[in-house]
């Protein structure tokens, strides 16, 4: 069962129940108030025609009342009474015998005997019962009075039928009038459901839209606060699956891009390597200079096939790194990197120039320690000959700033910002003889991006080249 048809029919049920609970409610309260009414009428009757007996017994010249003397008083009374058709008056004696017979009201004598007993029993002021004796509804009010030490019982019998022909009447009314208005109701409820989830409707169509891959699609804000308050999250959570997918195509370009660069990076040296060991096993006269030649050439080729191979496997292992963060005085981090590189420094003849300050932060040494080598391993590369390399570290603006200074080749603009990505060199003849790959940075982004520090290059061409590292102070001691 769809959602409209659920609302329609639950709120068509609760309307339809609502609406016969009040009007069965109010019909009961009214026939109660009615019958109450009749009840209060009848005993007033009841009480008029008890005075009157009493009356009569009592103005009468019989000085010693029996039985059969009073049942003629209450006789002659009765008999006064009979113009009233709806309300009838009976005495009976202690015997349970009616003095007038034919006043019966249309009730047989077995309900007047259980009556009879039920106001002995019941030891109230008066005994009130509703009856229904051939098919009509009939009230009997009784008391039961000691006159001249005798038990007599004064019955009024009120037929009260069209009390109860009312209230069938009013329900069998309210009844066409419930299938009338539940008629009227379900059109109108029917209309107003279709017209209020019409928006909903809206929605579940733009939805298979954005899920069959348009994700560019938004949603109009229109209908009930509520609808587009949905409107709004659909649309932010549209615009959310855009990103993601936007970032997925990206990350699936640039896994192609990676994989293409990585081929053609590993394919020349391994080309060199197989090119000249072919030369070595072909060649019969070959002189020791061109042994030398050639070997070096494997060698330096060999080295850089190396060192690709080993900085993919960290790059891709990054990915998949779980840090244990430590405390690390920058300092010794500095001095350790820097005996590192002393081999680097002195084939290049590049001096390294340290000025730092006493920074404990939290990192893993090792990861960050590759950080600041390949960033000054790649200031070494594009510095001349004789030049020196500039390493300063200071507190600023509750901030630890590492900053990495060289004046060689420099870069453009265009290439500072592709410069972290794998592969990208800014000189590629001169990368690749310096046995670059275009990977040294790119690992030095995702172990910043670790860290959650932030990598930033200064960079003019001609000039030279400022790297800076900011460390949170969150991260500092």
């Amino acid at each position: 069962m769809k959602l409209w048809q659920k609302i329609f029919l639950s709120s068509l049920i609760l309307i339809i129940l609502t609406v016969n609970i009040v009007s069965i409610t109010l019909l009961n309260n009214s026939h109660r108030l009615i019958i109450e009414r009749e009840q209060n009428h009848a005993i007033n009757e009841h009480e008029h025609f008890k005075r009157d007996f009493i009356n009569a017994i009592k103005s009468s010249d019989i000085l010693f009342p029996n039985t059969d003397n009073i049942a003629e008083i209450a006789k002659n009374v009765i008999n006064s009474q009979l113009n009233n058709q709806q309300i009838k008056f009976t005495v009976y004696t202690e015997e349970k015998s009616p003095v007038e017979k034919n006043i019966t009201n249309g009730l047989n004598m077995m309900i007047c005997y259980d009556f009879l007993d039920y106001i002995n029993k019941s030891g109230e002021e008066y005994g009130i019962k509703i009856f229904t004796s051939d098919g009509k509804k009939i009230m009997i009010i009784g008391t039961a009075e000691n006159i001249e030490d005798m038990i007599f019982y004064i019955v009024t019998t009120y037929d009260i039928s069209e009390i109860y022909t009312l209230k069938e009447e009013q329900s069998n009314f309210v009844r066409q009038i419930s299938i009338g208005a539940s008629a009227v109701i379900s059109l109108i409820l029917l209309v107003m459901t279709i017209i209020l989830l019409r928006p909903l409707k809206r929605l579940n169509i733009y939805t298979k839209v954005i899920a069959d891959g348009e994700y560019n699609i938004r949603i109009k804000r229109k209908g009930s606060p509520e609808f587009c308050q949905l409107a709004e999250n659909m649309n932010s959570m549209a615009q959310a699956v855009q990103s993601h997918a936007q970032k997925l195509e990206n990350i699936a370009e640039a896994r192609q891009t990676f994989i293409a660069n990585l081929t053609h990076e590993m394919k020349t040296p391994l080309t060199s390597i197989l090119g000249f060991a072919d030369l070595l096993r072909i060649k019969k006269n070959i002189s020791d200079s061109e042994r030398m030649e050639y070997a070096g050439t494997i060698v330096e080729e060999t080295k850089r096939l190396r060192s690709l191979s080993g900085k993919l496997m960290e790059l891709i292992a990054l990915g998949g790194t779980d840090m244990e963060k430590k405390p690390v005085s920058l300092p010794k981090l500095i001095i350790e990197t820097n005996t590192s590189l002393t081999p680097l420094l002195d084939k290049n003849k590049v001096s390294l120039v340290c000025n730092y300050e006493d920074i404990t932060f939290y990192a893993d040494e090792e990861l960050f320690k590759s950080l600041l080598y390949n960033i000054i391993e790649n200031a070494v590369k594009a510095s001349p000959i004789g030049e020196k390399i500039i390493l300063n570290s200071a507190m600023y603006k509750g901030d630890a700033v590492i900053t990495i200074t060289d004046y060689g080749i420099g870069m453009k603009k265009e290439d500072i910002q592709k410069i972290f990505e794998p592969f990208y060199m800014v000189d590629k003849s001169r990368s690749r003889k310096a046995g670059g790959a275009g990977l040294g940075l790119a690992l030095c982004a995702e172990i910043a991006k670790l860290h959650n520090a932030i990598l930033e290059i200064d960079s003019k061409l001609g000039e030279g080249t400022t790297i800076f590292i900011t460390i949170s102070g969150d991260e500092c001691i």
